[in-house]
């Protein structure tokens, strides 16, 4: 007789363990499933984009999210002067080169992969390359700065409503820009 409870209360452990373990992977599963939907239903409203600028000498790749203007102050308000911004939404903005490269004639960065950090200001923004590539971008440690440079800013006369970072030839060199709302910020850049 004792044999027979002790077999049905193994079954029993075995069954609430089961049950216990089946529900642990019902609520991770869950878990994920909100995840990515937050993740998709946020990336729909600040889309994935990259663009390269390859030559002979040098690839470079940036990997960004675009956010909308949606009619809100931009730069002063959304994005405070004087402050760090991660370039971009969702995601921190990614620039992989093949080659070092040279901004403004005496500012070299290494070939190697970075997070870019821009701080906006009304006549210039400072871009920083930084070594630290964090989840969301919503972290920045300056002390991981492999180079910081200013921009030159400008002024449109037409509104930007979906954050843009592209590569130009202008002027017999190329040029790495950002734009949005009525700003667009640039800065020159050759192979070393």
């Amino acid at each position: 007789m004792t044999a027979l409870v002790k077999s049905i209360s193994l079954m029993s452990m075995k069954q609430k363990l089961l049950a216990i373990s089946g529900t642990l992977i019902i609520i991770l599963l869950a878990i994920i499933g909100f995840q990515q939907y937050r993740l998709f239903q946020t990336k729909q409203y600040s889309p994935e984009a990259s663009v390269q600028y390859v030559s002979s000498d040098v690839r470079i790749e940036v990997s960004y999210n675009r956010p909308s203007k949606k009619g809100r102050i931009i730069f002063g308000d959304l994005v405070p002067y004087g402050e760090w911004w991660r370039t971009g939404a969702n995601e921190p903005t990614t620039i992989t080169l093949s080659r070092d490269i040279i901004f403004n004639e005496s500012d070299v960065l290494a070939a190697g992969q970075y997070s870019i950090v821009t701080i906006p200001h009304k006549d210039h923004w400072k871009l920083i390359f930084n070594n630290v590539i964090p989840n969301w971008g919503t972290k920045y440690d300056p002390s991981q700065n492999a180079l910081e440079i200013d921009m030159q800013l400008e002024n449109l006369p037409q509104v930007v409503e979906q954050f843009l970072i592209d590569f130009v030839d202008a002027n017999e060199q190329a040029e790495l820009i950002m734009a949005w709302d009525n700003v667009k910020v640039s800065v020159p850049f050759r192979v070393l």
